[in-house]
């Protein structure tokens, strides 16, 4: 007997079926992967966090920070490359330890290099380099490298001042600090951690404030800074500076303290002491540029009086700030408060009297809040700058059409009548009341 052929017919339903049901498996893979997508990523972020929370930091994830260069923090470069100490930098993130385990890394490298100085060149960021002797003049040489320079300013180091801001201590001076807490244990070492945004330091962190303590109130220069090549004078100049930039950064770490507890007034009042002595201390720009942050993503959502009070924060602690005093200006726009608006922008302009944004927003609202005059003294001042710009002359125009409209107004609006003897007449006393 011979097979039964199957017909053209039934040979193209079936592949139709077998096209149906490839169709539908693929569907519903696709389906489960997009529906178990965020518990993958959940699982991930929950496994992440433990091995960022737990002892197996510094060893699970150099790994990972090797893979991603972007993951590691431009400081240790800048400080080894600043103070040349070759390789042997390392850099703490205080967000993903506790005490016991900073106590730990520490007391390691102490047994490698046979000591340590602390760096805190940010808020969550600290570094580690070996004792020795360093040559000022080596440092200003690198410093007014072009290309060097670059690996410092991505670290907010704009300066030898601010470099040496972010010095904490040696060994004997930060062993104390640590003194009542028990040692966690060997802790393997590597060159940096993954960097992880975002996220509250774990239960029983040491906080990133906690620096303040390192900090002693007696401000020595360090006897192993030595002048080097360096000229004598700057060399002095340097030495007084010094005490300056310290005490500011002690102002700087204490006033994020106060900002943990709430008390936000006390907080301002220490950031503005620190930035009045030193305006580029790293964890300052650190804390403007959060706060420009916050305020623009307080914008994006509307939260017009967040971005104020952000702005507001800014301005009180940086007042020399122009870009904050034009953005703050901006924010009363948007929240309606014009005249308030005008104040600003008119301290911008003094502050900064060829940047015509702020003449144009000034001019803006002026014209809003029913400034005439404030407003064609701005667009004439502009039009100075930028004759025959169309745009100026339409706006100026339109002030002087609306402002003639308003004069005929007034002229043509009957007189009111202020005489003791309205309240005589019963129609105006209706009126009246």
């Amino acid at each position: 007997m011979t097979d039964r052929q199957p017909s053209p017919d039934q040979h193209i339903r079936r592949l139709r079926k077998r096209h149906v049901v490839g169709i539908g498996a693929a569907l519903a893979y696709l389906a489960a992967g997009l529906a178990a997508t965020p518990k993958i990523r959940h699982d991930w972020w929950y496994l992440q966090e433990n091995v960022n929370r737990k002892f197996s930091t510094f060893c699970g994830l150099s790994a990972a920070s090797c893979l991603f260069p972007w993951c590691i923090p431009a400081g240790v470069a800048a400080f080894s490359m600043a103070l040349g100490t070759g390789k042997d930098a390392e850099h703490i993130d205080a967000r993903v330890m506790t005490a016991a385990m900073f106590k730990s890394r520490l007391e390691n490298y102490k047994k490698d290099h046979g000591g340590y100085r602390l760096w805190c060149s940010g808020r969550f960021d600290y570094c580690l380099t070996p004792p020795g002797e360093v040559d000022f003049g080596k440092v200003l040489e690198r410093f007014s490298d072009e290309h060097t320079f670059e690996a410092f300013a991505s670290a907010r180091l704009y300066s030898p001042a601010a470099l040496f801001s972010c010095y904490m201590g040696d060994d004997p001076q930060i062993d104390l600090a640590f003194a009542g807490i028990p040692s966690h244990g060997s802790i393997l070492g590597a060159v940096t951690s993954l960097r992880v945004l975002f996220r509250p330091a774990p239960k029983g962190a040491l906080a990133p404030v906690s620096a303040s303590r390192f900090m002693p109130f007696d401000v020595r220069f360090p006897e192993w800074l030595r002048r080097g090549s360096a000229d004598a004078a700057m060399f002095l100049d340097f030495e007084d500076r010094y005490e300056t930039v310290q005490e500011a950064r002690r102002e700087a770490l204490l006033g994020f303290d106060y900002a943990d507890r709430g008390m936000s007034t006390n907080a301002l009042a220490c950031w503005a002491k620190a930035a009045k002595a030193h305006p580029r201390d790293p964890v300052l720009m650190e804390l403007a540029e959060a706060l420009d942050r916050e305020a623009r993503a307080y914008l994006e959502i509307g939260n017009v009086n967040g971005a104020l009070k952000c702005y507001e924060n800014r301005i009180e602690v940086f007042p020399g700030d122009v870009a904050a005093i034009h953005n703050f200006g901006v924010c009363l726009k948007k929240a309606g408060h014009h005249k308030l608006a005008v104040r600003v922008f008119a301290k911008a302009v003094d502050m900064d009297p060829l940047q015509d944004d702020h003449r144009l927003e000034l001019a803006d609202c002026a014209e809003t809040g029913g400034l005439a005059e404030i407003a064609l003294c701005q667009l004439e001042t502009l039009l100075k700058r930028r004759p025959g710009d169309p745009e100026l002359v339409k706006r100026r125009a339109r002030i002087l059409v609306n402002k003639h409209f308003k004069s005929q107004e007034r002229k043509l609006a009957p007189a009111r009548d202020n005489s003791p003897a309205r309240y005589l007449s019963p129609d105006k006393a209706e009126r009246k009341r």
